[in-house]
């Protein structure tokens, strides 16, 4: 349960604060490009955003 709760106030975090929305949305959306360095990066910027998001969440 605890950890279902740390991942709903993380969310909750990203949609409350748009530079993080749309850095999400940009990242999610080069996941699956064909370029292989393309889709390393957005995972990379994907991996920091939910990342940052939690390290608010937790204080």
């Amino acid at each position: 349960m605890r950890s279902w709760v740390l991942i709903w106030a993380r969310d909750i975090e990203i949609a409350r604060r748009p530079d993080l929305a749309s850095r999400l949305q940009r990242a999610r959306g080069k996941l699956e490009d064909d370029d292989p360095a393309t889709a390393k990066e957005a995972l990379r910027e994907l991996t920091i955003v939910l990342d940052e998001a939690m390290k608010a969440v937790r204080g």
